[in-house]
């Protein structure tokens, strides 16, 4: 019996990320949708919920903190997807900000195959522990 497709999400406004990110993640075995910002991304949580999502944190318009705030204001589905935010800057207050948010683990820039997929198991731990994890 295989396992069944893992989605992941990745916001982004960054092409060349979303790219990177995307490409990660099909290694791993995800189906990928990415969007380029947090509008975006909720409006595709209406309609798909993904396993895992990849969220940048410096956006223009609603940053990373925000979409997290409002994916977890989400009715139960949407609100349980385990959240990875991404970060440029390797400083606790963003990464404190970041978990207060709503994120489950926060991932400093530049990403490595590694090591997006052990944030990746860690976040989606972290969603087990929180008792998140009722949507797949």
């Amino acid at each position: 019996m295989t396992d069944p497709t893992r989605l992941a999400l990745v916001v982004d406004d960054d092409a060349r990320s979303r790219e990177l990110l995307q490409q990660l993640l099909r290694l791993d075995g995800y189906e990928v949708r990415a969007v380029d910002g947090g509008q975006a991304a909720l409006a595709l949580l209406e309609d798909e919920v993904p396993d895992v999502a990849v969220i940048d944190l410096r956006m223009p318009g609603m940053d990373g903190l925000e979409l997290c705030r409002k994916i977890r204001g989400l009715a139960p589905a949407s609100c349980d997807v385990p959240l990875v935010v991404l970060t440029g800057m390797d400083d606790e207050d963003a990464r404190h900000a970041a978990l207060d948010a709503g994120a489950d683990d926060v991932l400093v820039k530049p990403v490595t195959r590694a090591v997006l997929y052990e944030h990746l198991r860690r976040a989606r731990a972290a969603a087990v522990a929180g008792g998140r994890d009722g949507h797949r």
